[in-house]
Formats: C-alpha cells, structure tokens, sequence
C-alpha cells in the first residue's frame, strides 16, 4: 500500500506539459523545407536528418537485436507514454508520419507524370498506411497521458484523422475517407473558433479549405447517381475553385462520370443535313463534354473560367478525333477555338492597359477560324450552319474594323481613321440586317443585335474626336509623328556653337529624343601616308656637300695628332690621298655616315 501511495503521488508532482499546436509545427516546416515549392523530396529529406539529430540529442535511438550465430536485427523504438520525458518527445510521432507522407506525395507525382508505372501507387499506399501509424500512436499518447491539455489532444485527434482520411482517400475507400475527413474538419473549425490567436486561427481555416474538395470528391464518388447534371455542374465549379493547382483526380472522376453517363445512352449527332449514331465511347464522351459545357458557360462569372472550360474541352476533342466522325468533331473543336479566343477577347478588354493593337489578331484569328468551318466537309449540306457562320464572320468584322480604326487615330492617322470608322459603320449596318433574318437559328448564340449597338455608340463618339483631331492638326495646333521629326534638328550642338537653333523640348520628351552635345564617335578626318620603305625614300633625297667640312676635320686631326715613322706617315699620307675613292665607292650612305652618326 506504501508502495502505491509513494507512486501516485510521484505522478501527481509531474508538471503539465505546455500545448503543443501540431498543425503549426507542421506546416512552419513544410514552408521552410521545400513545400512552399511543392518540393516533397527535400521535405523528406529534412524530416529524415531531423529524426536522426533528435534520437542522438535524447539518446532515443533504435537498437540491433545481436544472436549468436546469426546476422543482428534491427529493432525500432517506437515513441511510448513512458518514454515521453519532455515535449520534444512528440516531435518523434509528428516526422515520423510526415517522413512517410512524404514518400507518398514523390510516388504519386510519380505516378501522375508516368501512368504506366503502376507499381508506384502500391507503395503510395504503403506509405500512407505507416504515416497513419505513426499518427494514430502519436495521438494514442497524447489521448491517455494527462500531462496534456485539452487543445493538445484536440490537435492530435484531428491530425491523425486527417491523416485517415488521406490514405482513404488515396486508397479509393471513399466511405472511410469522408468520415475521416469530416471528423477532422469538425475539429479544426471547433479549433478556430475557440482560439484568440489569429495566426493559428488562419491555420485552421486553411486546415478546412484544403479538406472540402477531397471531402466533396468523396461525397460524388458514393452518391447513388454520379451521371446526374446537378452534380456534374458542382463538380466542375469544385475544379474552378480549386484553380490550376488542383487535384488531378476531379479531372479523372469527371471523365469517369461522363463516360459513365454516355455508356447507357445512345448518343446522335445531326452533320451534313443527316443524323448519325456514335459508337465511339470516347468521341461519345467528348460530345456529352461539349453539351454540359454549354451548360457550365451559363455559370461562369469571369473570361478566365470560360477560357479555362474551352481549353480542356478543344483538348479532349483534339485526342479523341476518330475517322468516322472526324469533320463534326473537327467542327467542334475549331467552334470551341473560335469561343475560346472571344474569351480571351473579353478578358483583354477588361484589363486597364489594353490597346486597340492587342485585339486585331484576335479577332483576325476568330474570322479565320470561322471561314474554315465553312469549308469543313459535309457542312454544305447544312444550308443553315453555313448562313449562321457567314453573318457571324460579317459581324466579328465590323469589331475588327473598329479596333483597327482605333488603332490609326492612335498613331495620329486621323485621316485614315476616319475612313474606317465610316466603314465600320457600314459593316454594322449589314451585320444587323443579317442578324434578323436568322434570329431562329440555333447555331447564333453569342452574336446579339444590343452588342452592335454599343458598337455603333463607340464608333460615333470616336467619329467626333478624331474629326477634332483633324481640324486641330490642320491648323496647327497638333503636329504628328512626321512633322515633328522634321522640325527637329539632328545636328549636334558642338557642330553649330555660332548659330541660333530653336528646340521644341515638349516634343522631343515626348518622342523620348534627347539633344545630342557630340558626334560619337567623331567624324574620321584624311592623313598623309607615311612612306613604307625608308632606306628607298632616303635615296630620293639631294643631300648637301660636305667635301670642305670633311677636309677640315681631317687637317685638325692631323694637327693634334704626334708624329709617327715613315712607314706610318705614308701610311696616313696614303690614306688621305685614297679618301675621294673611298667615297665614291663606300655611295651616299657612307658620304653622311659622319653626318648623322657622329665621327669614328
């Protein structure tokens, strides 16, 4: 009885741990080590070294079971109530199961890039269900030890059933998968709530969000009619709110419902003033994607989502182009090309810095696209399809018209301008004349009389101030592009230091042209040549006698010099005497020889 009294109250004088915020601590290291670029490799890698440096600091580390006999066996020391000293002791549980997670993130990108590596997704799954593990015993210790606070425990229940949930999720277990996910929503929102903290109340929040498209995905996946079109159309608004980033499996289960509501029914297409059946599944598949995307353009609030919706439906068509019905989807696909630029159209006007240059290729593009559908095989057996697309190129026309109109006045082309607004005026009048004949036909959706309209407002209003523009330039008040380049001089200012020039600085700011000081690099200026050969150039030269000059020198050498023998004497009387010859011979080098360089 001591015994246990000594015990219990041991247990009572331990003091409480402080909250541990998990989700924190989380995702402040997945931030700094590589998540934030969606780097998972290096984020395993961080875990790993972690693991290891906090096993040697608190002498926790695994063990080898050594026989005799026989190879040691490696014996894990797996995270215990007992064990948890300190709470660092928790951060075993935590990296532990995001070691793993992180595993299985690498092998599902894997996965997603190379299809046919299937093996990939069993240890996917693997290693999910040992970061569940980890998560559940982190959260077994957490619930049973009473030295943890209430938002501690709270913390690790919703962890670990977020971690469930994901591996259900993965896993394809979609019952399992939604109460999971929804246990551990309910708790993060409980969490948020009761916090005053707003960065881990903004972590909660976050928390939530990233659950509520795994968690619909799980609802659409057990409802007992996938195929209906109120859920297909939730479906698709989930896939714009998830943006590009999104999951990639709401791309596979919106196929898989598709082709799963165009098996059971027979689907009919109407081309070349006939009806066809189409047994194709996928061009099946790919014309009920054309039909509800209609349906999902009505619910689009900005150009982006429509643009979003035209490029993976004109992708899907361009993969499932079979022979049999090869000019109607071909039809189908440059019709949803044609859209997708009008979108793109809508986005760029809606944008401040848009000019009017922007938009005439665009719109080339559109009028191209729709001549083409005209000459699509088998379209001119549908008298109504070809009416439809030849008012819709005459409308689109009088758009382009106007833009390029806008595009003159903008240069300063009033003129110009002018003539094409008139023009654009008359293109509206003809569109709109075409536009009532054909107000019963099914293929003009997107052309209405109230656009050409507004056009026609614009083209007025613009017809006004370029006529300003003109009768202003014309007196002389508004100089254009060419003019103003004339006035100006381009000579630089050291060239015309004595004269008197006038600069319009206003102008050249606006031309963005500055005042050129100095000619750079200056002009080259002509220089004698310099002679190649200079012992040639020496021979052309006269030079001066200087037999007198010799002569003297030789007798006041004579006169310093002591007398010498006989034999020496004639022999310096000889070669003074032989000197004329020596010159004659020796030529003009050896005449100025003591002239330049001095006596011997």
């Amino acid at each position: 009885m001591t015994n246990d009294v000594e015990m219990k109250s041991e247990a009572e004088e331990l003091p409480p741990f402080p909250t541990v915020h998990i989700l924190q601590v989380v995702k402040d290291a997945q931030q700094q080590h590589g998540l934030r670029h969606g780097d998972y490799a290096r984020y395993r890698k961080y875990c790993a070294a972690k693991l290891e440096r906090m096993r040697k600091a608190l002498k926790f580390t695994n063990t080898h079971n050594c026989q005799k006999r026989r190879p040691a066996k490696f014996a894990k020391k797996w995270l215990t109530i007992e064990s948890v000293q300190n709470i660092q002791y928790l951060n075993f549980g935590i990296f532990e199961s995001e070691r793993r997670y992180a595993e299985a993130m690498i092998d599902k990108i894997t996965l997603e890039d190379n299809p046919e590596k299937s093996r990939k997704r069993f240890t996917m799954i693997n290693s999910l269900r040992k970061a569940v593990l980890h998560a559940t015993n982190l959260e077994k210790i957490v619930q049973e030890s009473e030295r943890f606070d209430a938002p501690t425990k709270l913390e690790a229940q919703a962890y670990a059933a977020w971690m469930r949930g994901m591996c259900s999720f993965e896993s394809r277990n979609w019952q399992k998968a939604s109460e999971s996910l929804k246990l551990a929503k309910t708790v993060y929102e409980k969490l948020a709530e009761a916090t005053n903290n707003t960065t881990l109340s903004t972590l909660f929040k976050g928390r939530c969000r990233e659950i509520q498209p795994q968690l619909r995905l799980c609802e659409f996946n057990i409802a007992e009619s996938p195929g209906a079109v109120g859920t297909m159309t939730e479906l698709m608004e989930l896939r714009m709110q998830m943006g590009e980033g999104g999951d990639s499996s709401v791309d596979k289960l919106i196929s898989e419902m598709r082709a799963s509501a165009t098996s059971a029914e027979v689907v009919t297409i109407e081309w070349g003033g006939m009806k066809s059946t189409v047994d194709d599944e996928k061009a099946k598949q790919v014309i009920q994607e054309w039909k509800q995307t209609e349906i999902e353009l009505a619910q689009c609030q900005t150009p982006k989502e429509k643009m979003a919706l035209f490029e993976k439906a004109t992708a899907d068509t361009r993969d499932a182009i079979d022979k049999s019905i090869k000019a109607y989807l071909e039809f189908l696909k440059m019709n949803g090309t044609a859209s997708r630029y009008l979108a793109i159209i809508e986005n760029t006007k809606s944008e401040r810095k848009s000019k009017p240059q922007d938009l005439l290729r665009l719109y080339d593009s559109v009028i191209e696209i729709y001549k083409e559908v005209a000459e699509t095989p088998g379209a001119e057996y549908d008298k109504n399809l070809i009416q439809a697309f030849e008012v819709k190129v005459e409308y689109y026309r009088a758009f382009r018209c106007f833009y390029m109109a806008s595009s003159y006045s903008a240069l300063h082309k009033y003129s110009e301008a002018a003539a094409l607004f008139d023009r654009t005026m008359s293109r509206i009048q003809d569109a709109e004349g075409k536009l009532k004949k054909l107000k019963s036909n099914t293929y003009i959706l997107n052309e209405t009389q109230s656009s050409l309209t507004d056009l026609k407002s614009e083209v007025e209003s613009a017809k006004i101030s370029v006529r300003a523009a003109r009768l202003a330039a014309a007196a002389g008040d508004i100089k254009t592009d060419s003019e103003v380049a004339k006035t100006i001089d381009e000579r630089s200012l050291l060239e015309t230091v004595n004269e008197w020039r006038q600069w319009n600085v206003r102008d050249s700011l606006k031309d963005k042209k500055t005042i050129p000081v100095a000619s750079l690099p200056p002009a080259f200026i002509p220089m004698p040549n310099k002679p190649i050969f200079f012992d040639l150039a020496i021979f052309h030269n006269t030079m001066p006698n200087v037999n007198e000059r010799l002569e003297k020198l030789q007798k006041d050498r004579d006169g310093q010099s002591p007398k010498k023998t006989a034999k020496g004497g004639a022999s310096a009387s000889s070669k003074t005497s032989d000197q004329p010859q020596g010159e004659g011979q020796q030529g003009i080098s050896g005449m100025v020889s003591g002239w330049f360089w001095g006596k011997k």
